[in-house]
């Protein structure tokens, strides 16, 4: 039995099952949180508590960070100081899902203090954690990775050291990005199912009783299940915000498959807007408005030289931006210069390829002249929480 001093830093949903864990394979662990509720939940017999971060450090031989955003770690890093109070010696695991690049910034940063780092990302949820069967990818130094074995021997059944510093967190990103991507589409042919006429459970079950059996068609759907009560919009807002950061880290991941890795995030950020809809919903709101189908409606409207149509589309303060720089704020001014544009006979854009992001939409468009050319052109789409568009920019391409 160990009893190295652990502190714990970040005791929620992840954290606090990891800790508890730590403390029955013989840790010695404090745990620590800012908040008063956490803190008083950790209730693990034999464990300390304390709500001061620098404090915990310092009396620890191992420190485990799991906190939710790049922002949270880098104001708990408070720019070398919690490294400066483990001390030499010392080793920080970071369980949080960050973005690869602040996981190296932090790991390179530690050593000027004489401490260890390892990004160990985990999957498996709370229930894996106090088993200790959690999965686990680890980015870190064969020396530093050594140096916390014990613990990730403690909390996980399979181990997987991917390399330096900021392979943990890529490996996780790349396991989010599938399950978040798997569980949009789950809940998708749900949608589908009950738009149909068929009901829930019974088809949920059907599925997983044939070739569409995943792990995902049994959490997708329950994820963006109908809700009562006062929690229910922030419960859906907060999963919502969990995944957004997770599939925002993934669209950075360093590969050449630029189309695989698209075509995920498009999946997931299907998922994105399931759950802005059930948000709404469960605030009695109607639902959202899909972006895609926005966009859809514009060239429709385009088409149809529409102007009424095309207008409903704009939230009252939009913008919109052309190639040659000139703008228009404001429904009354982008209509004016619309109208212009219906009425002269412009010939119809040809809309291709088009790119989802978590910001926007971006899509490529070919407009054949009289002339017989053609000119090509990028739309960039940014949208309101209903699915209007707030902002429109033109481009010119080549």
């Amino acid at each position: 039995m160990s009893k190295e001093k652990v502190g714990f830093i970040g005791l929620g949903s992840m954290g606090a099952p990891i800790a508890r864990r730590l403390a029955r394979c013989g840790f010695d662990v404090t745990g620590c949180d800012i908040s008063e509720a956490m803190l008083a939940d950790f209730d693990e017999p034999g464990t300390a508590r304390s709500s001061d971060p620098m404090e915990t450090a310092r009396i620890a031989d191992l420190l485990g960070v799991c906190v939710r955003t790049d922002e949270q770690l880098e104001g708990l890093i408070a720019g070398g100081k919690l490294f400066e109070a483990l001390g030499q010696g010392g080793t920080l695991i970071l369980h949080s899902t960050v973005s690869p690049d602040l996981a190296r910034k932090l790991a390179a940063q530690a050593k000027k203090y004489g401490v260890g780092f390892v990004d160990v990302g985990v999957s498996g949820g709370g229930p894996a954690a106090i088993e200790g069967k959690l999965s686990l990818w680890i980015g870190g130094e064969q020396a530093d990775v050594d140096r916390a074995r014990p613990w990730l021997e403690a909390i996980g059944s399979t181990l997987s050291h991917l390399g330096p510093v900021g392979r943990g967190q890529e490996g996780k990103l790349i396991n989010n990005l599938i399950s978040i991507a798997n569980y949009g589409m789950s809940a998708a042919i749900v949608d589908i199912g009950l738009s149909m006429g068929f009901e829930r459970n019974q088809l949920i079950e059907a599925l997983n009783a044939g070739s569409a059996q995943s792990f995902a068609m049994s959490v997708g759907p329950r994820f963006v299940l109908p809700r009562e009560g006062t929690g229910a919009p922030s419960s859906f807002a907060g999963l919502h915000d969990l995944l957004k950061k997770d599939v925002e880290h993934a669209r950075e991941l360093p590969t050449s498959e630029t189309v695989a890795l698209r075509s995920l995030a498009e999946a997931a950020e299907f998922m994105l807007a399931r759950l802005r809809r059930a948000a709404s919903e469960a605030e009695g709101q109607p639902s959202p408005v899909d972006p895609n189908a926005t966009v859809n409606a514009y060239f429709a409207a385009v088409r149809a030289k529409d102007i009424d149509a095309w207008m409903a589309l704009f939230t009252d303060d939009a913008t919109y931006e052309l190639p040659n720089g000139q703008k228009f704020s404001g429904k009354a001014a982008i209509r004016e210069f619309q109208q212009v544009v219906f009425t002269s006979g412009s010939p119809y854009p040809t809309p291709a390829e088009r790119i989802i992001g978590s910001e926007g939409i971006a899509v490529e468009i070919a407009t054949k002249l009289p002339d017989g050319s053609f000119r090509n052109t990028t739309n960039i789409y940014r949208f309101d929480e209903a699915g209007k568009i707030r902002s429109l920019r033109v481009y010119m391409r080549g």
